[in-house]
């Protein structure tokens, strides 16, 4: 109900011609995806949770259906600083006029902050759940703790400078945070951002406004690495280290808490496992489509003479052994 209040109410504001010149062409700065968000919720989510009423144990399963539609709250909490400069630092007269024409005690900023409170509203419901199949409520906590966080990731990720690598073409970012990064003498502390094909390290630059920046240093790509989980610098630390490198070109990174060095090597685990998984899937594929086109070359007469069964055995055995040295 509130998301459509303000589509009602103060959306049409920006149609009108005495709208202030600094707002004009801003519907999507100050509104965000709220448009999108309502959609989602009126004509989707809300009908299916209602429909959960006397099956509370299927709330988890309306989540999960929708988790690609629930990146639009990381996208809206992206946009909400770039929002509240508009309609909170500038105080423009156009929404607190048409506050006090409604009669309403809450300003349009306040209503904006609801889709925010909303999502951690759904983190608590998904806490007091206490029937239904437990993995599915855990995956469902999961899916909206990721989005709560998921959108000021994004809006880090923008401020990386410098850097030379198309950051749209990394798969999803998962997460970021500092780290102590120590490689062979050195040590540093890095803003370390970690995408489904890319491990990036960053510098924090504070700007002359008070901003904090990340200066790009290098990254890798993590079908390139290899991860310890632990290391004999601290209980904090994992390493990760290269494939095709020596073994002293080993980054130590080493977290602030146990909680972000878990996280962190429970993701770059999935990832690497994944990774692992795809290949093997993919050599696979490749070995048989080598045996094929091997019997497919061969002369119509040599496949019709009687020693059939023995080339035939030859080619599974000839496929086994291709199998085995790409798992191993």
């Amino acid at each position: 109900r509130s998301l459509g209040y303000i589509l009602t109410h103060y959306l049409p504001l920006l149609d009108r011609p005495d709208i202030p010149q600094d707002l004009r062409g801003k519907r999507g700065v100050i509104f965000g995806n709220l448009e999108k968000l309502y959609d989602f919720h009126n004509h989707y989510f809300l009908p299916e949770l209602e429909a959960c009423q006397k099956e509370p144990g299927m709330v988890a399963r309306c989540f999960l259906r929708h988790s690609e539609s629930f990146g639009l709250y990381a996208l809206y909490s992206k946009n909400k600083p770039l929002s509240d400069a508009l309609i909170l630092h500038r105080r423009h007269d156009i929404f607190k006029k048409k506050q006090q024409e409604l009669g309403d005690m809450m300003d349009l900023s306040s209503y904006l902050l609801r889709p925010i409170q909303r999502i951690s509203k759904y983190s608590l419901l998904l806490q007091d759940i206490v029937c239904g199949p437990g993995a599915e409520i855990q995956a469902a906590a999961d899916l909206v703790r990721f989005q709560m966080r998921h959108g000021n990731d994004l809006l880090t990720m923008d401020a990386i400078q410098e850097c030379d690598v198309n950051l749209k073409e990394q798969g999803q970012l998962i997460r970021q945070d500092e780290f102590t990064v120590s490689f062979r003498k050195k040590k540093c502390v890095r803003r370390v951002f970690l995408f489904e094909d890319l491990i990036l390290f960053s510098k924090t630059k504070r700007t002359d406004i008070g901003n904090d920046v990340y200066v790009y240093k290098q990254s890798f790509k993590t079908s390139d690495i290899g991860m310890t989980h632990n290391s004999s610098v601290s209980s904090l630390c994992f390493e990760i280290w290269f494939r095709r490198r020596k073994s002293e070109d080993t980054y130590t990174l080493k977290a602030s808490s146990m909680e972000v060095k878990q996280v962190w090597t429970t993701d770059l685990e999935r990832i690497l496992w994944d990774q692992a998984t795809h290949s093997r899937a993919s050599q696979t594929g490749q070995s048989v489509g080598q045996g094929a086109k091997a019997w497919n070359c061969l002369p119509t007469e040599l496949k019709m003479e009687h020693n059939f069964n023995v080339f035939n055995r030859g080619i599974k055995s000839w496929l086994k052994e291709k199998q085995y040295c790409y798992h191993t």
